[in-house]
C-alpha cells in the first residue's frame, strides 16, 4: 500500500511539474516567471494585464518620455530613470539608431546590444514600461538619422524605400536585432508595450511597399500583434495632418500624432484628426509632445520652452484622458561626431545641431531636475491612479550631481596634425592616392576628417574650383592656411553650402621647379538627418579640383577619424612654451590633476579662448566645441574623470594662435 501510495505520489509531482513547464512563458524579462502579460486597445482605451503586479485588467494611460540610452553614459542610466520614475512616469520611449548597432559595414555582427538589453531591463526593474523605435530611421537629430555610412557606399540608393540594396540591408540588420528584443516583450514578461514602425514617415514618402516589408519583418519576429494583446502593439507616428496620417497608414498599426504645447481646443482637433483612418476607436495619443527644441550652431540664443507652458499642454492632454510621450524628457549629449543637421536646400541651407542634446527637457544634460521637471510633476501627480501605474507611491528623488569649478589649467604640450598623419590613420585603412579625392564612404570612414594633399606647380591657375564640399574645408599651401576674404584669423574655411571658386596666393618657398604642396582638411560636421536630402555623403563630391580648367591630381587621401585608438599614437609632442603655431590645425594637451576620490564631480570646459574643435577627456570623444555659440560651455560627467591626472587633449582646427590654458566652471553656459 505504501508503495502504491508513493507511485502516485511521484506521478503527481511529475505530472504537475510537466504542466509548469507547460505554462512557462518565453525567458526575457526580469517577470517572465509570471503568466502571459497582455496589452491591447479595445473600445479607444489601453487595456493592461500585468500578471507581475496582482494579474487584474485594468485601463492603462501611458506617461512616457523619451531617453537615448546611447546619448548618456551607461553608469547614468538608473540616476535618470529613478528621477523619470520620481516624476511620475510610467513608461520611456526610446530610439535604436542602427548606426551605433551595426557600424561596420552590411551583414556585419552587431555591437554593443548588451548594452541596449541592459538599459531595458534596468526600466524594467525600476518599474517604467518602454515603447521602442527601432527604426530603421531615426531622425532625432542623430548623424544620418540613425542610419550607417556605409549605406551611402553603393550609389545610386534610395534610403527610407523599397529600394533592393536598401531592403537587403536592413533584412540582414533587423534579422539580428529584433530576435534579441523578442524575449523583452511585455507578453514574454518584459518591459516592451509598443514598437514603431518607421518614424514619421508620413513627411516624407507613399512607398506603401516598403512600409508593408517592415511591418512584415516586425510581425516576424516579434508577433503578429493583433490587437487582442499577441505579440506587441504595432504603432506609427505623425503629425496631425490627414496627408501625414496617410502616408504612414498600415493595416493592423496603431497611428499616434506628435505636437507640441498649444490650446486645448487645437489638441482637441489633433486627437480628431489622429482617428481619420482608424478603422475603431483608438485611445489619443501625442507621442512626441515637445517639452523643448532643437538647437544648432550659430543660432542667435539656445532653444526654451517656458516650463508653465509645456505643464499646461500635459495638463490639457492628461485631461482628455489620453496618453503622452513627453519628447525629450531627458535629452543628453551628441558625443563625439554623432550629431545631426539638417538641410532644406543642398546649396543655400546647412544647419549643423550642437553637441548639447539638452533640449531644454526636464532633466538637464547633466541629469539635474529643473523648474519643468517640478511643474511636469505636479500635473502628473493629479492623474497618478493605481491602475495608469504599476506604483501610485513614487519613489525619493535622487540627488542632483555635485558639480565642480576646477578653474583654469595650463596647456603643456602640443603638437602639429601634420606631423602625426601616419600616426593617426586608422591601422583598419589606408592612406590611398586616387586620380581625384574620394568620398569618406569610399575610405571606409563613418565621421571625423579627411586630408586630402596633391601638388601644384606656379604655372597653374591660382583660381581653385571646388563644388560639392560637405562639410567645411580649411585650405594649406606648403602647411600653412592661407589667406582669403573668408577668413576667420588667417585661416581659411570652406563652409557648406559651397560651390565656387576661391582665390589662393602662390607661397615664396617653392621647389626648383615651382612645384609647392596643397593640402585640404575636410570635416564631416554631421549628417543630415531629415528631410528630402538624407543621401549626404561627406568630403570632396564633385570628382575633383579644377585649377582653372585642369583637374588637379594625383591626390593622397588620409582618413582620420581620431578615435581613441589612433590618439593614442600621437607623439612629436612639444613643451607649449617651444611651440611655434603656423596656422596648423593643432593637438593640445593638457592635465587635471585630482588628489582624490572627493575631488571628483561634473564640471563643464568653456569655450572661452578656443575656437573650433574636438574635446577628448581619458581618450573619451566628448564632442565637438566651436566659438560661434550658442553653447558656450561642454559639459563634462564626473564618471569621466577618476584619482590623479586626467589628460585632456583638444583638437583645435581654427585659431591661429596658440592655446595657453583652458577654463573649468561648475555650471553650462548658453546665449
Amino acid at each position: 500500500m505504501k508503495l502504491i501510495v508513493l507511485i502516485f505520489f511521484l506521478l503527481f509531482i511529475n505530472l504537475n511539474y510537466c504542466l509548469k513547464i507547460k505554462e512557462q512563458p518565453k525567458v526575457g524579462g526580469i517577470d517572465s516567471e509570471q503568466p502571459t502579460n497582455s496589452f491591447y486597445i479595445e473600445n479607444g482605451n489601453f487595456l493592461m494585464n500585468n500578471q507581475g503586479n496582482g494579474g487584474s485588467l485594468n485601463q492603462y494611460q501611458i506617461i512616457s518620455g523619451s531617453f537615448h540610452y546611447f546619448r548618456c553614459l551607461p553608469e547614468l542610466w538608473v540616476d535618470r530613470l529613478t528621477k523619470m520614475k520620481a516624476c511620475g512616469l510610467n513608461t520611456i520611449q526610446t530610439y535604436i539608431p542602427w548606426n551605433v548597432h551595426q557600424p561596420n559595414g552590411f551583414n556585419t555582427e552587431l555591437v554593443a546590444t548588451n548594452d541596449l538589453i541592459e538599459f531595458l531591463r534596468q526600466a524594467q526593474q525600476i518599474g517604467l514600461n518602454v515603447i521602442l523605435r527601432p527604426g530603421p530611421y531615426s531622425c532625432a537629430e542623430w548623424e544620418l538619422g540613425g542610419f550607417p555610412y556605409w549605406i551611402l557606399e553603393q550609389q545610386p540608393i534610395a534610403l527610407r524605400s523599397s529600394d533592393s540594396v536598401f531592403i537587403s540591408a536592413v533584412i540582414a540588420y533587423w534579422s539580428r536585432l529584433l530576435p534579441l528584443l523578442e524575449p523583452l516583450l511585455f507578453t514574454n514578461g518584459g518591459p516592451i508595450i509598443m514598437v514603431q514602425v518607421e518614424n514619421e514617415y508620413g513627411s516624407y514618402g507613399e512607398d506603401k511597399s516598403y512600409l508593408e516589408t517592415l511591418l512584415t519583418l516586425l510581425q516576424k519576429y516579434l508577433g503578429q500583434g493583433d490587437g487582442n494583446g499577441s505579440g506587441v502593439l504595432f504603432h506609427s507616428t505623425d503629425g496631425p495632418s490627414a496627408q501625414m496620417l496617410f502616408g504612414s497608414k498600415l493595416e493592423g498599426v496603431y497611428q499616434t500624432v506628435d505636437f507640441g504645447p498649444m490650446p486645448i481646443e487645437q489638441i482637441q482637433d489633433n486627437f480628431k484628426i489622429q482617428q481619420t483612418f482608424a478603422s475603431k476607436p483608438t485611445p489619443p495619443m501625442n507621442s512626441e509632445y515637445y517639452t523643448g527644441w532643437i538647437t544648432n550652431w550659430g543660432d542667435a540664443s539656445a532653444a526654451r520652452t517656458d516650463a508653465s507652458v509645456v505643464a499646461q499642454g500635459l495638463d490639457d492632454i492628461l485631461s482628455l484622458n489620453a496618453s503622452v510621450n513627453m519628447y525629450m524628457f531627458f535629452g543628453g549629449s551628441n558625443a563625439g561626431f554623432m550629431n545631426g543637421a539638417n538641410s532644406n536646400s543642398p546649396t543655400t541651407n546647412f544647419e549643423i545641431t550642437i553637441q548639447s542634446y539638452d533640449y531644454d527637457s526636464p532633466l538637464s544634460e547633466s541629469g539635474d531636475t529643473t523648474e519643468k521637471y517640478f511643474a511636469i510633476k505636479n500635473v502628473i501627480e493629479k492623474y497618478i491612479k493605481p491602475t495608469t501605474n504599476s506604483n501610485s507611491t513614487l519613489p525619493p528623488i535622487p540627488s542632483n550631481s555635485t558639480k565642480v569649478a576646477y578653474g583654469t589649467i595650463q596647456i603643456t604640450q602640443a603638437t602639429s596634425l601634420f606631423n602625426n598623419l601616419a600616426n593617426l590613420v586608422n591601422s583598419n585603412q589606408q592612406q590611398l592616392q586616387t586620380g581625384a579625392p574620394i568620398p569618406m564612404e569610399q575610405l571606409q570612414q563613418s565621421t571625423g576628417f579627411v586630408l586630402y594633399e596633391t601638388t601644384m606647380n606656379i604655372a597653374q591657375s591660382s583660381q581653385l574650383s571646388i563644388t560639392e564640399l560637405h562639410d567645411r574645408a580649411t585650405i594649406f599651401i606648403n602647411d600653412e592656411a592661407i589667406e582669403d576674404t573668408q577668413t576667420i584669423g588667417q585661416a581659411v574655411f570652406l563652409q557648406r553650402p559651397f560651390n565656387s571658386s576661391i582665390e589662393i596666393t602662390y607661397p615664396s618657398n617653392v621647389t626648383d621647379d615651382g612645384n609647392f604642396n596643397l593640402r585640404i582638411l575636410l570635416e564631416n560636421q554631421g549628417r543630415v538627418n531629415f528631410g528630402p536630402y538624407l543621401n549626404d555623403r561627406k568630403g570632396l563630391l564633385s570628382g575633383g579640383v579644377l585649377s582653372g580648367q585642369q583637374y588637379l591630381g594625383p591626390w593622397n587621401n588620409y582618413p582620420l577619424p581620431l578615435t581613441n585608438k589612433t590618439l593614442s599614437n600621437i607623439n612629436n609632442w612639444e613643451q607649449i612654451k617651444d611651440y611655434t603655431l603656423s596656422n596648423t590645425p593643432t593637438f593640445y594637451q593638457a592635465t587635471l590633476s585630482l588628489n582624490s576620490t572627493n575631488d571628483i564631480g561634473d564640471t563643464f570646459l568653456s569655450f572661452t579662448g578656443l575656437g573650433k574643435g574636438q574635446l577628448f577627456v581619458n581618450g573619451y570623444n566628448v564632442g565637438r566645441y566651436w566659438n560661434v555659440g550658442p553653447q558656450r560651455t561642454i559639459y563634462i560627467s564626473s564618471v569621466l574623470l577618476h584619482q590623479g591626472d586626467n589628460e585632456i587633449i583638444l583638437f583645435e582646427t581654427l585659431l591661429t594662435q596658440p592655446i595657453f590654458e583652458i577654463q573649468f566652471l561648475n555650471q553650462p553656459y548658453f546665449d
